[in-house]
């Protein structure tokens, strides 16, 4: 039924402007975050509240997208080569079925919203999880044939632009940091355990902490310091080749922790740890 009434929405969504899905918005509410979905950038991440402080704003697209050789932007909100066509989108909520109604706000202790597309020349497999402590990513890619990428991001969060400074500790377990100019260019582009950046107005950092540490291509893993947003991205492929039958999964942990400017660095390292150890202990489910 659930999948039903989603195609019927997707039917009847205007076809101008070749959008993915129907123009709403559905909203989960835990006890620290409220995540709110938008069906026309294919059920991917519309804003992001930790404790009704805005973490991440509306002004960019989250998500994965790829451009393949030749081509141009697909999937979430970017249509400009084509548009990722949604197979099955289901929203679960404290495991009874929520439906995604325009304007609707669910209330639990933790929502999945999981969904089957096709991005182009790949399979896409997506789940994004909110829980009263964090907010889970997984993406899974397929390609059913040799498939040449110019590039694939797998995650993509619009961090606010008054966010100040950034810190990440690489794979080899160096710590580097810096601070944002809003010059337009990429910071960190480094494979990373985890990265932060901090907002002295809230009060708080948002860190961005992978399971496995994913082995990027051109930017990796990078911030995209720009006035209007501070971007992060995860690039997994920059002019890559993926065989037939290639698989491909990358996770990530979201989490916001709240800290004063003079310790934040210290609260996210502490955080990043009890993030590993609550992960070695299987309590961190995608």
């Amino acid at each position: 039924m659930r999948s039903l009434i989603y195609l019927l929405m997707a039917a009847a969504a205007p076809a101008a402007g070749l959008k993915p899905g129907p123009p709403h918005i559905v909203a989960v509410e835990t006890r620290e975050y409220r995540v709110e979905f938008a069906g026309d950038r294919a059920w991917t991440i519309f804003r992001i509240l930790h404790k009704g402080a805005l973490v991440g704003d509306k002004n960019g697209f989250y998500g994965t997208v790829l451009i393949p050789a030749g081509g141009k932007f697909i999937g979430t909100g970017h249509t400009e080569g084509g548009v990722e066509k949604i197979e099955n989108a289901t929203l679960t909520v404290d495991g009874k079925p929520a439906e995604l109604l325009d304007k609707a706000v669910y209330r639990g202790c933790r929502a999945e919203l999981r969904k089957q597309s096709v991005m182009g020349p790949l399979r896409l497999e997506a789940a994004y999880i909110v829980t009263d402590d964090w907010l889970l990513e997984r993406h899974c890619y397929e390609a059913p044939e040799d498939t040449k990428l110019h590039l694939l991001y797998a995650f993509m969060h619009c961090w606010l632009p008054r966010t100040t400074e950034w810190i990440a500790e690489k794979a080899d377990g160096t710590i580097v940091e810096g601070r944002f100019d809003c010059s337009g260019d990429f910071k960190l582009r480094e494979d990373v355990k985890w990265t932060a950046l901090y907002d002295p107005d809230s009060r708080r950092a948002a860190l961005a902490w992978f399971p496995k540490v994913p082995v990027g291509q051109g930017h990796r893993t990078a911030y995209w310091d720009k006035t209007h947003y501070h971007k992060l991205y995860t690039q997994l492929y920059a002019g890559a080749t993926l065989p037939k039958g290639t698989k491909v999964e990358a996770t990530l942990v979201v989490r916001c922790v709240e800290a004063d400017a003079s310790v934040w660095k210290q609260a996210v390292k502490n955080a990043a740890a009890e993030t590993q150890r609550r992960f070695d202990r299987g309590e961190i489910k995608f």
